[in-house]
C-alpha cells in the first residue's frame, strides 16, 4: 500500500489496516492514532514523528524502522519486531511491549514511564538516558505468604464445605418430613409428658400390679372353696351328719354298759 492511499483511507474513517505492507515507505509525521496494524509490516520505513498513540501494532514488523521522536503512548506492541529500530526520544509511556523483540534497538532518551516490557528481548538494547520510571521489565514476584495463613484458608474452606453438607442434609430431611405430612391424614398430636412424671407413673404401676396379684389370689381361694362345695352333694353332707350322731349315741351306750358292769362287780 502506498502512503497516499493509506492517508486517504484513514481520513475517510477506516481504522483497520490489518496485515498491510508498508515496507520502505516514507510516513514521516503521519497521524495514525488508534488504527489497527496487527501483523502489518513497516520494515525500514521512515516513521519519524509519526503518531501511533493508542494504535494496535501487535505482531507488527518494524525491523530497522526509524521511529525517532514518534508518539507510541499507550500503543500495543505485543510480540512486535523492533530489532535494529531507532526509538531515540520516542514517547513510549504506558506502551505494551510484552514479548517484543528489541534486540539491537536504540532507546536513547526514550520515555518508558510505566511501560511494560515483561518477556521482551532486550539483547544489546541501548537505554542511555532513557526514562524508565515505574517501567516493568520482569514479572512481579509473588509475595511469600505466611504458612499459617494457608492453613487457616484450608481450614476455613473445609469448614465451609462441611457446613454446606450439613445444611443440604437438613434441607433434605425437612423436605421428606413435609412430604410425609402432606401425604398422611391429620392425626392428633401426642402430648409429650414431662420427664418428672415418669417415676410417679412407675410407682403407680407397681402398686397396681401388687394389688392385682393380691386380688387374683383371693379370687382363686374363693373359687376353690366354691368348687369343693359344688362338687360334694348335699346327701353326702346329711349322711355324714347322721353317721356322726349314731357314733356318738353308740359310744354313750357303751360307756353306760361298762359303768353298770363295774357297779355290779363292786356290789357282789
Amino acid at each position: 500500500m502506498k502512503p497516499q492511499e493509506l492517508i486517504q483511507r484513514y481520513n475517510s474513517g477506516q481504522r483497520d489496516f490489518t496485515g498491510v505492507n508498508l515496507d520502505y515507505t516514507n510516513l514521516e509525521q503521519i497521524n495514525l492514532q488508534g488504527a489497527n496494524f496487527t501483523n502489518a509490516s513497516f520494515r525500514q520505513a521512515n516513521l519519524q514523528k509519526a503518531n501511533f498513540k493508542e494504535a494496535n501494532l501487535t505482531k507488527a514488523n518494524l525491523e530497522d524502522a526509524d521511529l525517532r521522536n514518534s508518539n507510541l503512548e499507550k500503543t500495543m506492541l505485543h510480540e512486535a519486531i523492533l530489532s535494529g529500530a531507532s526509538l531515540m526520544q520516542a514517547n513510549l509511556q504506558q506502551a505494551i511491549l510484552t514479548k517484543s523483540n528489541l534486540e539491537d534497538s536504540d532507546l536513547t532518551k526514550a520515555n518508558l514511564t510505566k511501560a511494560n516490557l515483561i518477556g521482551s528481548n532486550l539483547s544489546r538494547t541501548v537505554f542511555q538516558d532513557a526514562i524508565t520510571q515505574d517501567a516493568q521489565f520482569e514479572a512481579p514476584k509473588k509475595p511469600v505468604e505466611d504458612p499459617t495463613k494457608e492453613l487457616e484458608k484450608l481450614l476455613e474452606a473445609t469448614t465451609k464445605k462441611s457446613q454446606e453438607k450439613i445444611n443440604n442434609q437438613e434441607d433434605k430431611s425437612e423436605k421428606i418430613i413435609d412430604n410425609k405430612t402432606q401425604n398422611e391424614p391429620d392425626k392428633p398430636e401426642k402430648l409429650v409428658e414431662q420427664p418428672t412424671k415418669e417415676p410417679e407413673k412407675i410407682a403407680e404401676a407397681t402398686v397396681n400390679i401388687s394389688q392385682a396379684k393380691k386380688d387374683n389370689k383371693e379370687d382363686t381361694s374363693d373359687k376353690l372353696v366354691e368348687k369343693r362345695v359344688k362338687n360334694e352333694p348335699e346327701a353326702n353332707i346329711d349322711n355324714k351328719s347322721e353317721n356322726l350322731a349314731e357314733n356318738q349315741k353308740g359310744n354313750s351306750e357303751q360307756s353306760a354298759t361298762k359303768l353298770r358292769g363295774k357297779t355290779k362287780k363292786k356290789q357282789g
